[in-house]
């Protein structure tokens, strides 16, 4: 009953935490979805502004230059003409401002499909409405000097007019003093011919000074009338007010920019479009840049190595060129999945323990820290270290196999005396030698060959017989006969003997090795000699992937060494 309500309550509290994430990640992509529909309708509501004021300064600068235009040749015509127009773009504000409503631009931004039909039309209003009113009060201002110009004239001819009736009445006051010097009696005297001429004077000084009067009062009319404002320069559009014709325009993009800020996609949105032509830039040289390389290596440094001659190591290294023999039935095969082996009284065997399956109890055992004390690096790179060492004072049977790994054989390669061996020690698991006569080990660096710079294998280890050595392979070991030619995988290569001619010579097809399926180059071998090799290689399957980089560098290394 516990295990019942146990299960029950696991099972309840699965699907309720399901049920909980299903809810947590609905209203998360909902709200994803809302900021990002919000994010995209912002950006289109701005760009619809900006194209629609890009267009209006365009229209804007076309309606200031036609207004200029206009003007210029109003200029030179009459002053009825410029009256004329000046009612006709009167009538045309009117007109526009008729059909203006509530600006667009200071309501919250609508949706795109109402702002792409609207802004065009209100910001090229606004700007046609402000080159009028700039066109219209530079005509009052052209009508109101022309019209001064005019009243100029009147004023100047009243003024003339008022002069002649001034000078008049001095002339007739001039008269009666001569009158009355000439008859100062007679011109008091009435009946006289001088008082007669006296009255007659009078009457028109009367009159000249009524004339002389209505004149001055006329000219002081007109001269109030007169302004001496100057004639307006030539026309020319004011920018910054139709730049503030469209200041809503440019408000509500302001507008939309803040919000857009306020959202987490606009704050990271600029960063990146920022920084993506760098970061395409750099996935386009990831991509182009071992592709260079590669095609480099394949076509250009791989034939050129094919050119030098082969390595002897016979003759380059001076040792003793004597081939290890074949099987006798012609088998190039010679591992199997376990070997059993004799061990000769004054034998000793040094093994690895993991290699070791059974061996009489009457042998003696014990540990050999290293493989050789002169090589410890060599040594402990290749895991020949904490040896078994089996001693028999009888004939002993052992048995050998890989008892931890299903896909290894063991292979059991005996060197007779004279016999040498370039052997990479990452494939040996024990060698078998006399007691008093260890096997002999020896390593030369060949840092003058091109071909050992090209497989990075600058150090070669050579053993020498007589000694038998314990080899491993994946899935099997091999031995073969170079002849006329033979070419391997370098990360199968186990070994080779040193009357063999080595070289390396690149791999058949460039795809797969474009494609990281093959090595750029091959081991070569030629000559009488043999070589050793496993049949499925573990190390530097794949030698472009870097799936495990920090592997691939270790092998490279102890590939150096001839590891």
């Amino acid at each position: 009953m516990r295990q019942l309500l146990t299960t029950l309550l696991r099972f309840l509290l699965r699907h309720a935490l399901q049920f909980a994430l299903f809810i947590v990640i609905l209203l998360a992509g909902r709200l994803l979805l809302a900021e990002w529909r919000a994010y995209s309708a912002s950006s289109a509501s701005i760009a619809t502004l900006r194209q629609a004021s890009a267009a209006a300064d365009e229209q804007g600068l076309s309606l200031g230059q036609a207004a200029t235009a206009r003007i210029k040749a109003l200029q030179q015509t009459s002053q009825a003409a410029i009256v004329t127009r000046l009612a006709e773009v009167q009538a045309q504000l009117r007109a526009l401002r008729k059909l203006q409503q509530p600006s667009l631009f200071t309501l919250p931004l609508p949706d795109a499909a109402m702002l792409a039909r609207h802004a065009q039309e209100e910001a090229t209003r606004r700007i046609e409405i402000e080159v009028l009113v700039q066109e219209a009060q530079y005509l009052s201002a052209l009508q109101a000097a022309l019209e001064n110009e005019d009243g100029r004239l009147t004023l100047a001819r009243l003024h003339g007019e008022h002069v002649l009736a001034y000078a008049a009445l001095q002339a007739k006051l001039q008269q009666q003093q001569q009158v009355e010097a000439a008859h100062p009696v007679a011109a008091r005297l009435p009946g006289s011919v001088a008082y007669m001429r006296m009255a007659q004077l009078e009457a028109e000084e009367v009159r000249l000074r009524e004339n002389n009067l209505v004149a001055w009062r006329t000219y002081q009319k007109q001269e109030a009338r007169t302004s001496h404002a100057p004639r307006p320069g030539p026309f020319a559009i004011d920018n910054k007010a139709l730049t503030a014709a469209l200041a809503p325009l440019q408000a509500a993009i302001a507008d939309g920019e803040v919000q857009q800020a306020k959202s987490w996609i606009g704050r990271w949105s600029g960063p990146v479009k920022d920084v993506a032509p760098t970061a395409a830039l750099l996935v386009l040289s990831a991509i182009a840049l071992p592709v260079a390389i590669k095609a480099c290596f394949y076509f250009m440094l791989a034939p050129l190595a094919a050119r030098f001659k082969p390595l002897s190591i016979a003759r380059e290294l001076q040792v003793d060129g004597a081939s290890l023999p074949l099987r006798a039935d012609g088998q190039s095969r010679i591992s199997g999945v376990s070997q059993a082996w004799t061990l000769a009284p004054g034998d000793e065997m040094l093994i690895h323990p993991d290699y070791l399956q059974s061996s009489p109890v009457s042998t003696q055992k014990n540990t050999q820290w290293l493989l050789d004390w002169r090589f410890p690096f060599t040594s402990l790179a290749s895991g020949m270290v904490a040896l078994t060492r089996i001693r028999s004072k009888s004939e002993a049977s052992i048995t050998i196999s890989a008892s931890d790994d299903p896909l290894s054989e063991i292979a059991i390669l005996e060197l007779p005396s004279g016999a040498a061996l370039v052997f990479q020690p990452r494939g040996l698991v024990g060698v078998i030698q006399r007691q008093d006569q260890p096997v002999a080990i020896s390593s030369h660096w060949r840092l003058g060959s091109l071909h050992a710079w090209l497989t990075l294998q600058l150090r070669f280890i050579v053993f020498r017989g007589p000694a038998t050595l314990i080899v491993r392979g994946c899935r099997g070991v091999r031995l073969e006969r170079a002849g006329q030619g033979r070419a391997i995988s370098q990360s199968a290569t186990l070994g080779f003997s040193t009357d063999v001619l080595y070289s390396t010579m690149r791999s058949e097809t460039f795809i797969p090795y474009l494609r990281n399926q093959q090595a750029l180059l091959n081991d070569r071998f030629d000559g009488d000699g043999v070589y050793l090799y496993e049949e499925t290689p573990r190390h530097g399957k794949q030698p472009g992937k870097v799936g495990n980089w920090f592997e691939g560098a270790t092998d490279a290394v102890l590939k150096v060494f001839g590891i």
